[in-house]
């Protein structure tokens, strides 16, 4: 063995001792929002002066080391590490817990060794289990793939060792997210899931880490997953389950699926059943996929749709178009004709155009734009039109229209059915659509030129060899509003990077909006908002100690009643609902950007209140609020505040349902 593996080993050992409890540190934090020295230090943050930070790193307060050592999961530089390595030693086991999973968020691989010796081996009682579990999340995030059997074949946790049992699951959901899976990491999630005295949170990690992980076999596990999907009383629980029994393909689990739908109360629950149906026979699911065309809920019905749109057969295509009626959402008449015109063949011209034509009709007779974008979706798989495609949407004043007009002509490139369409001339049509194209992004719209830049930095489609001078590119990028269109400047600077051979590096806005204490004066430490929607009211609590620069800049938004008459614009079902965006797009902004805060707060529920970003510290006046656990996106996504009540109503959200006004209390 290499002196490394040896040293790594014996860590590792370390790692998995049961030795007497230590004495508990009493020290009790007391951050306070009004607190001048916080205040300073997160100013340090924001502004990311990490000198100035690192000189509070030895304070005598426990409080600033405290506020130092959290500020690092945000500002994830190498710059830190060095003192975070020293306060993995702090007497305040706050302090240690906050350095540990700051020095994973930088995310470092050099740092393991200084991690895996900070582990407390003297402890797996009660004391330092909080830190310990930070270290093991830490590693999940930094460490390499040999370190990974080891990690997950830890057989000393007790199941009362439930603080370390969350380090773990976490630490092997953080490998699998980055794409490192071991079988010894899987047989211990599978271990977790089914032990009857394990506590319910790593339960939850363990399914979430069997639904999302890719190219699990999961077939030998099936029976204990379908006892455990079939018996939980957590709708988390059954949720990722479905997902997960679903990468099984198996007859006999999709008995099981099909026997809980009919006994489920959850309509999220359901709802995933019908996605994990996809994995299955077609000719087995079609006709139940066809029956919920005309569900009462949303969610299901839209699944059923999409699913005819993901799997459907070229020669079933002219029988969807018979369950298509105006009794059925919008939404989900809009996927089916996506759906016909997807998997219809090319040559049959009259019934292609009787479809458009119905289209169209739908388009002309509604004013709503969402209604107007969905059915304008349907035709990515029409690529014929992609001229009138073009000449329909690039002129309307919707920004809504135009961006879906911009998807839809990527949507044309990225289908099968541009190919079998134009055959051998398609490199004609490309060449003319990429001149449209280049039009398009001349205009300087900031949605229409984000979709664009992504397009043609897009490697499978080679776009590259069909344009001769990418330049004019420059000339966009140079004419857009920063910070505003950040996500338009990446994007496009990344097609031009692409395009020219060269290496791309998205650029970060600097500073350029100060936290606005004043904004807290008036609230202290306890703030309650009440976001008044079309389907009801949805009341949510702030953090203001974890995230107090997003939580000032979301509630002088609401004083300005800038999010009044604002629309939810994005509704993924069982994932979140998000609105604030000043386009009705997805692509708007104000003209400042602030920092991402992701202290250790995790998406494990639902009612989760997040930021949206184009990447870390791009955030503006966007947010999103959870339908279910979405752990994939902690440590990413700034949270900064839970639901109290209302989720009945955020679960009825739709996309265009108005945000009619945000009033702010005390808690």
């Amino acid at each position: 063995m290499k002196l490394y593996e040896i040293f790594t080993l014996s860590i590792i050992i370390c790692l998995i001792s049961c030795l007497p409890a230590t004495k508990e540190d009493n020290t009790i934090l007391s951050l306070d929002t009004k607190d001048t020295t916080f205040r300073l230090l997160k100013g340090y943050q924001d502004r990311q002066e990490i000198d100035s930070l690192l000189q509070y790193t030895s304070s005598n307060d426990p409080n600033h080391r405290y506020v130092v050592a959290t500020a690092f999961a945000s500002i994830q530089s190498e710059k830190g590490l060095d003192s975070l390595f020293k306060l993995l030693n702090d007497p305040l086991i706050k302090v240690r817990t906050a350095a540990a999973y700051s020095i994973g968020q930088i995310g470092d691989a050099s740092a393991t060794n200084e991690l895996l010796n900070a582990f407390k081996t003297k402890d797996t009682l009660n004391v330092n289990n909080t830190f310990n579990a930070a270290i093991l999340e830490a590693i999940g995030k930094i460490g390499n793939k040999k370190l990974l059997p080891s990690l997950a074949t830890v057989s000393t946790y007790r199941p009362t060792d439930t603080l370390l049992i969350i380090g773990q699951s976490r630490a092997l959901y953080n490998y699998a997210l980055r794409g490192i899976v071991a079988s010894e990491g899987t047989d211990k999630m599978v271990q977790n899931l089914t032990s009857p005295d394990i506590s319910e949170l790593p339960k939850l990690i363990a399914a979430n880490y069997l639904a999302r992980t890719k190219s699990l076999d999961l077939s030998s596990y099936k029976f204990q997953l379908g006892q455990v999907f079939t018996t939980s009383t957590s709708p988390d629980i059954r949720m990722a389950l479905a997902i997960a029994l679903g990468k099984t393909k198996d007859k006999e689990v999709h008995n099981i699926l099909k026997d809980q739908y009919k006994i489920e109360k959850d309509p999220r629950v359901k709802t995933n059943i019908m996605r994990a149906m996809s994995n299955f026979n077609y000719i087995e699911v079609i006709d139940n996929m066809l029956a919920k065309l005309g569900d009462k809920d949303l969610n299901i019905s839209n699944t059923a749709a999409q699913y005819i749109l993901n799997n459907g057969l070229r020669t079933d295509a002219t029988i969807y178009k018979s369950f298509i009626n105006d009794s059925l959402h919008f939404n989900t008449q809009a996927t089916m004709y996506q759906a016909i015109l997807k998997h219809i063949p090319a040559y049959y011209t009259n019934t292609r155009n009787i479809l458009k034509n119905d289209i169209y009709k739908k388009i002309e007779n509604t004013s709503n734009e969402f209604v107007k974008a969905a059915y304008y979706s349907a035709f990515k798989f029409d690529p014929v039109s992609y001229k009138e495609i073009i000449e329909k949407t690039s002129e309307s004043k919707s920004n809504i229209i135009r961006t879906t007009g911009a998807e839809v002509i990527s949507g044309m490139l990225k289908s099968p059915n541009f190919g079998q369409t134009f055959g051998t001339n398609q490199r004609y049509i490309k060449r003319d659509i990429l001149k449209l194209i280049k039009s398009e992004i001349n205009k300087g719209d900031a949605g229409v030129s984000a979709v664009y830049g992504e397009l043609l930095s897009n490697k499978t489609l080679d776009l590259k060899q069909y344009i001769q001078n990418p330049m004019y590119l420059d000339t966009a990028i140079n004419k857009l509003n920063l910070p505003a269109e950040i996500e338009t400047y990446n994007n496009l600077s990344k097609a031009l990077a692409y395009l020219t051979d060269k290496k791309h590096v998205a650029k970060q806005p600097a500073i350029n909006h100060p936290i606005n204490w004043s904004v807290l004066n008036a609230y202290g430490d306890s703030v309650l908002v009440a976001i008044k929607t079309d389907k009801g009211v949805i009341r949510l609590r702030m953090y203001t100690q974890e995230a107090p620069g997003t939580v000032t800049n979301f509630l002088a938004l609401a004083k300005d009643n800038f999010y009044d008459g604002k629309l939810f614009h994005r509704v993924v079902p069982n994932f979140v609902v998000q609105g604030g965006c000043p386009r009705g797009d997805g692509y708007g902004a104000l003209d400042y950007t602030i920092r991402s805060e992701v202290p250790q707060l995790y998406f494990d529920t639902e009612g989760v209140i997040g930021m949206a970003s184009a990447g870390l510290h791009t955030e503006g006046t966007q947010w999103f609020i959870t339908h279910s656990p979405s752990m994939h996106l902690s440590g990413k996504y700034t949270i900064f505040g839970k639901v109290v009540k209302g989720m009945e109503v955020v679960h009825k959200i739709e996309i265009g349902d108005k945000i009619n006004s945000i009033i702010i209390t005390k808690g």
